[in-house]
């Protein structure tokens, strides 16, 4: 009990001493894309949609957007989808690269519903389909959403929707004068070519962007609430704060040791989801991003605030409040689902129905876990699994971090102090107990390493801008970074949890994956840079970076899955996560107060 109590004691003295030294993670005044979004006026939206372009299938509802400063096009999709939820896409109509659209979250794009289209005119339309009226406005464009009689969700009902176009980076700053020819770079008219829209720096660090800016953002408001909930993980408070006058919310999945509390700076995972209860209603909406994102909230009282009628502010005491959210990703596109509820629970199942639901666990994961950093050797597991017995203390699963490997090596044993893996479980399972072994993201750079050595013969590493190996800075010192955009690096990786390759493991040994954010020590906000390549999609860091821990945890569902030809369940906890990971995954995120000696967490 005096060596619990000390490790209590040190847990929450650290808590108590410790602050996270922010100089690390950029503010939004440090981030050229958050700069440019949180400056735009309200009321002042140039997005035009093209009326007499709009089509309209069995699938859904499709036109073009003109953005009438710069004269750039894009794309309106409307699709109705079953259980009260319905989609919009908005992308660029003729890019000089395709943009990239996070395929890996959801579990497919939702069922149709049908729908009609009703009082179409030059000014808009409005799309019914069961309860649920999407009124589209044409000028500006601007969606508004009801579940019956009562408005929900507007969309740019503040006019702070902006689409930064790709484009060829010019030959010199000087702009092409009016009426010259621009190639397929429109004139920036409404930003500052010096903004950080081609290279951005961050304490030593360059961000090159060699399609300029390409970030995306719009608001969103929820109509009659006063509170909003959701876009985990932060250590904040459960209903969402104003922001107006703080920084905003960020999503950027990020190794943050000894995070604050009541602070809107990003942590280890990111769910682009927020949701919106009143007494009548609730709502929600996934803004589907992998990349980089901001959400500013602004409560709006019940005057003076964004009217459902003109769309813009308006001093009517008929309006009533809204909490407006302003959300602005680094790159993709801008795809939203409305999830319209009515009921919290319902909210809960069309979020499911979208990225998937979580799997029954096994019977085991829901006891005691003991985890330590570190257990010395065999015989420090052998002592510990025994005085649970000797105090009669319950004791379902002992957790192994990253010193049981052969000098960090993932998928290996210490020769000298874990030579005995198999007799050590069976140990432990004999009494009903199992064993957790850590597998993290980095991979040490040693040709004499098989994981390693398999992987950079396959070229399934991630690479820098200029195509060579990335090598960057973790726990094993000198490390490189699985491709796991590529099928083949997944499928690779799955299969070395089969127990003729990840020798000492059996049945009965189950996974946590730290680090992979991911954890980069001698990067940008201890991270990979953003300019890094997969070659897998051909794209860039930046475009996936929030789904990269989900990924990888996905492949050691997978691997865990096949090594019992899908007899037995996985159990795997993860500290970066995103939408989508509950069906593969736990989550945990307090890593820190383990490695000084917490007795458990779960």
């Amino acid at each position: 009990m005096a060596t619990l109590l000390r490790f209590i004691a040190a847990a929450v003295l650290l808590t108590l001493v410790s602050t996270v030294d922010k100089s690390n993670f950029k503010t939004c005044q440090q981030s050229g894309f958050c700069r440019r979004h949180r400056s735009i006026k309200p009321g002042e939206s140039p997005y035009l949609l093209l009326t007499d372009t709009v089509i309209v299938t069995e699938e859904g509802i499709f036109g073009d957007v003109l953005n009438e400063i710069n004269r750039v096009f894009f794309t309106l999709e409307i699709y109705p989808l079953k259980d009260n939820t319905l989609r919009l896409k908005i992308n660029e109509k003729n890019p000089i690269k395709q943009r990239f659209e996070e395929p890996y979250a959801l579990t497919g794009d939702g069922q149709s519903e049908t729908f009609a289209v009703i009082d179409r005119s030059s000014d808009g339309f409005t799309v019914k389909f069961g309860k649920i009226r999407a009124i589209i406005k044409a000028k500006p464009l601007k969606i508004d959403v009801y579940n019956g009689k009562e408005l929900v969700v507007s969309t740019n009902a503040r006019g702070l929707l902006k689409f930064e176009h790709y484009r060829n980076k010019p030959e010199s700053d000087v702009q092409p004068a009016e009426g010259e020819d621009h190639g397929n770079a429109p004139p920036l008219q409404e930003e500052d070519a010096s903004d950080g829209l081609w290279e951005e720096s961050f304490k030593g660090h360059s961000d090159s962007k060699p399609h300029g800016p390409a970030s995306v953002g719009m608001d969103i408001s929820f109509i009659n609430s006063k509170h909003v909930y959701g876009i985990p993980e932060h250590a904040d408070s459960f209903s969402l704060k104003e922001t107006t006058s703080t920084e905003p919310y960020r999503l950027y999945n990020l190794d943050v040791f000894e995070y604050e509390l009541d602070n809107p700076m990003a942590l280890y995972g990111s769910v682009p989801v927020m949701i919106s209860h009143t007494p009548h209603q609730s709502a929600a909406v996934f803004w589907h991003n992998a990349a980089e994102t901001w959400v500013d909230i602004k409560k709006l009282p019940d005057s003076n605030v964004v009217s459902s009628i003109t769309g813009f502010f308006s001093g009517g005491d008929s309006d009533p409040p809204q909490v407006s959210t302003h959300w602005f990703s680094e790159s993709g596109i801008i795809d939203l689902f409305i999830m319209l509820g009515p009921r919290p629970m319902d909210v809960f199942r069309q979020y499911g129905a979208l990225t998937g639901y979580n799997n029954l666990p096994p019977l085991f994961s829901l006891g005691y876990h003991q985890c330590r950093w570190n257990y010395n050797d065999e015989e420090d597991v052998h002592q510990v699994h025994e005085n649970f017995d000797n105090h009669d203390l319950p004791m379902d699963v002992l957790w192994l971090d990253i010193e049981h490997t052969d000098g960090k090596r993932y998928f290996t044993w210490d020769h000298n102090k874990f030579s005995h893996p198999l007799e050590m479980t069976a140990n432990l399972t004999a009494r009903g107990r199992k064993l957790v072994t850590i597998v993290d993201v980095h991979i040490k750079r040693d040709t004499n390493y098989f994981f390693y050595k398999e992987n950079r013969d396959r070229d399934l590493f991630v690479h820098t801008k200029d195509g060579t190996e990335f090598d960057g800075w973790c726990w094993p010192g000198s490390s490189s970074y699985l491709d796991l955009t590529n099928p083949e690096t997944r499928n690779h990786y799955s299969d070395t949890f089969m127990l003729d390759r990840y020798k000492g493991s059996t049945l009965d040994t189950f996974i946590w994956n730290d680090m992979n954010e991911p954890s980069v020590f001698n990067g940008p906000e201890v991270t990979m840079q953003k300019d890094n390549i997969h070659p897998g999609l051909g794209v860039e860091h930046r475009e996936i970076h929030n789904v990269y821990g989900m990924l990888f945890h996905q492949g050691t569902y997978e691997g865990l899955l096949r090594r019992s030809d899908g007899r037995l369940r996985p159990f795997i906890l993860t500290r970066a996560h995103y939408a989508g990971t509950q069906r593969s995954s736990s989550v945990w995120d307090r890593g820190q107060y383990c490695r000084v000696g917490s007795p458990t967490y779960i």
